[in-house]
């Protein structure tokens, strides 16, 4: 069922125009002026929005200029008793798909929306399965156009052409991989194997069986010669990530690997070609390592030919609208869910992600999967979002500080009644159980 926002200031038009779409079954809301009209729009998702051109204050058009620039993808029909040629063509150049002079026929205005709803359906189709052709390891994958991500998005342009092995370093999910096969994409190995392997998630002798493979009969069970993973990405890129967990021994043997494009299998006396190029990363300081001992120089500067550092989330504050966006795409689809609420996004803006791009992915993953609307809401985000700092006491002797007793009073005498049964008491209050609990971490309710 489409939905559709009408902007209007005058009332009759407002309410005919709301009665004659909802008669044709749309999902309607209304707003009696642009500032409203831009409120409702900007959190809210609709398919098509109706906005009167003229209107007191804030008007169509510049509804529609804020709108582009907070890049809203609803569709946009303007509405006007002053229709001219300029007008028309200038909401066109703003971005605006149809327009319509009153007073409007009944039929007319429904062909004209249902029209719009199609249009931008299809623009959705269309998105939805450029992303799903996109290819994996392109630089789009990397989302975010701060000036930290340019950076990013540069090095990697450059590094990815050029011969050379590159280090990749950042903290824990900021997409260190992505970045990886990003720069695998965009060498001329493309459309040879790319191979990854976490090397902290393996034991020493497995990961070196993991690495070089084995000959035949090398140790017990081994019945079959098996080539390692540096042979099965010869041609293509090995991506090597925790590298800062491997052991001095292994660190060894794998600079032979990296200088001379040798691999020799356990139990076996020959050595075998190979044509890698490396991709390493790591969340520790590599260079402090090598100064303590940890890790070997020689190995260290031969992966830090190329150095690709990614930045925190922290850092770079100015993508988290397009990452909530992009994680609402991936996985909001047929969902139903297809924004974030103003509450909900004052509370993902606030929160730090100490776990970066990754811990953001599973809050909006977990968020879509429990939503009970068309928004994401703070009773949707986990509670180490939502969580607040003690607020400050009202003063006393005030309205607000009468306000809060009254609340707190209220609180306790509900779960008294209900023997202190948190769900019990959420259901008779009208709100969630998470509202609950931190409404009593608000009062001081123990448990």
């Amino acid at each position: 069922m489409p939905r559709i926002l009408v902007i209007d200031d005058d009332t009759a038009v407002r309410d005919s125009t709301e009665r004659i779409l909802r008669g044709a079954g749309h999902s309607v809301q209304t707003a009696s002026s642009g500032e409203e009209g831009l409120a409702l729009a900007s959190r809210g998702a609709f398919d098509v929005i109706l906005s009167d051109m003229k209107m007191p204050g804030m008007s169509g058009l510049d509804v529609l200029r804020q709108l582009r620039e907070r890049r809203v993808d609803s569709v946009f029909i303007i509405m006007t008793g002053f229709g001219t040629v300029d007008t028309a063509v200038e909401s066109m150049k703003l971005g605006a798909v149809d327009f319509v002079q009153k007073p409007f026929f009944r039929d007319e205005l429904l062909m004209r929306v249902r029209a719009a709803s199609e249009r931008r359906q299809l623009a959705r189709q269309v998105d939805l399965l450029q992303r799903h052709i996109r290819p994996s390891g392109s630089l789009d994958a990397l989302v975010g156009t701060s000036p930290a991500m340019a950076q990013v998005k540069e090095l990697i342009r450059r590094a990815a052409p050029a011969p050379g092995t590159v280090l990749i370093t950042g903290e824990t999910g900021t997409g260190k991989e992505l970045a990886a096969r990003a720069i695998h994409a965009g060498s001329a190995r493309a459309e040879r194997p790319f191979v990854a392997l976490n090397c902290a998630a393996l034991a020493e002798s497995l990961l070196e069986n993991e690495l070089f493979g084995h000959g035949k009969g090398a140790f017990t069970g081994a019945d079959a010669a098996r080539a390692g993973l540096i042979e099965h990405a010869s041609g293509g890129t090995l991506f090597l990530d925790e590298i800062g967990t491997m052991s001095k021994a292994l660190q060894a043997k794998m600079l032979r690997a990296v200088e001379a494009g040798e691999v020799r299998r356990i139990g076996e006396n020959d050595t075998r070609r190979v044509d890698v190029r490396f991709v390493a990363a790591t969340n520790v300081d590599l260079k402090a390592a090598v100064d303590a001992g940890d890790f070997r120089s020689d190995l260290y500067y031969r992966l830090n030919v190329h150095r690709v550092h990614m930045p925190p989330l922290r850092e770079r504050p100015g993508d988290l609208r397009s990452l909530v966006d992009h994680f609402l795409e991936r996985y909001g689809a047929g969902t139903g869910v297809e924004g974030c609420g103003v509450q909900a996004w004052t509370l993902l803006a606030a929160f730090d992600y100490p776990g970066n791009v990754r811990q953001l992915e599973h809050i909006i993953q977990r968020a879509v999967a429990i939503a009970r609307g068309p928004q994401l809401e703070p009773d949707d985000l986990p509670e180490e979002v939502g969580a607040r700092p003690p607020a400050i006491p009202a003063p006393e002797g005030t309205v607000a500080a009468a306000r809060e007793r009254a609340d707190r009073e209220t609180i306790v005498a509900t779960l008294a009644r209900n023997a202190g049964e948190i769900g019990a008491t959420a259901r008779e209050l009208q709100v969630s159980r998470t509202t609950m609990w931190r409404l009593m971490k608000k009062y001081g309710i123990g448990e």
